[in-house]
């Protein structure tokens, strides 16, 4: 990736993800020459809440100004069941989803997002507005698995993607087919269709976001025990 980070302000593609078993010895690496490019906008992402401490003192060294974001990571409970049995047999959870949710088919027809779809995306994603998160999803649309319904105009009325972490990012719904249950029928269909193919598929959101975590809850899936964490640093 060191050689699309060429835009100093595009902190969508300057991206890091870390985890670290050793705290101590993650902020003498990071803060080394050649990790991280702290003269640019970047984020940096992990689901350990516990190097909150370790970011936050290397921007105090590095001059950045940083923001954490916080949300709620779900996954499958098959999925689950392969990487965290355990985590499953002590809280008694669900060991299969459960039923999606049935929509009007003859209405809205799954199918894959186009590039020429990005600027609807990214009108709606809660991360994005700007040129630079556009050319970032057109390039996750290009790239990686893609579902989304698309309405009696053809276009689509509902959008699911994915990120360059397995994650499942950027969904959506044109507010005038919103409380119809697609978004919820579409991150399934999408989240079945990659762990058939074993990816390790996950997602997040925001304590705020009380719909997804209802959407969630009635899928049974899975709330993990750690955070999705992002750091946003800016040089000051």
């Amino acid at each position: 990736m060191d050689e699309e980070m060429t835009d100093d302000f595009d902190h969508y593609t300057n991206t890091y993800q870390v985890y670290t078993k050793n705290p101590q010895n993650c902020q003498e690496f990071l803060g080394a020459s050649g990790i991280i490019n702290w003269k640019q906008h970047l984020q940096i992402q992990s689901s350990q809440s516990s190097l909150n401490e370790v970011i936050q003192n290397l921007a105090a060294a590095k001059l950045v100004k940083v923001k954490q974001k916080q949300g709620i990571m779900y996954m499958l409970p098959e999925t689950a069941s392969k990487l965290l049995p355990s985590l499953l047999e002590a809280k008694n959870l669900p060991l299969k989803s459960g039923r999606r949710k049935i929509i009007n088919q003859e209405m809205f027809k799954l199918s894959s997002m186009d590039v020429t779809h990005a600027a609807l995306v990214n009108k709606f994603w809660h991360f994005g507005g700007n040129d630079r998160s556009q050319r970032f999803i057109e390039r996750c649309i290009q790239n990686f698995p893609t579902f989304c319904l698309l309405g009696p105009q053809g276009t689509p009325v509902s959008w699911s993607l994915m990120d360059q972490t397995d994650e499942i990012r950027m969904g959506g719904t044109l507010p005038e087919y919103r409380n119809k249950g697609l978004i919820s029928y579409l991150m399934d269909v999408h989240i079945h269709a990659l762990d058939k193919l074993d990816y390790p598929t996950y997602y997040h959101t925001f304590v705020t976001n009380k719909i997804i975590q209802k959407m969630s809850h009635s899928l049974n899936h899975i709330t993990l025990p750690c955070d999705w964490n992002q750091w946003h640093c800016v040089p000051l």
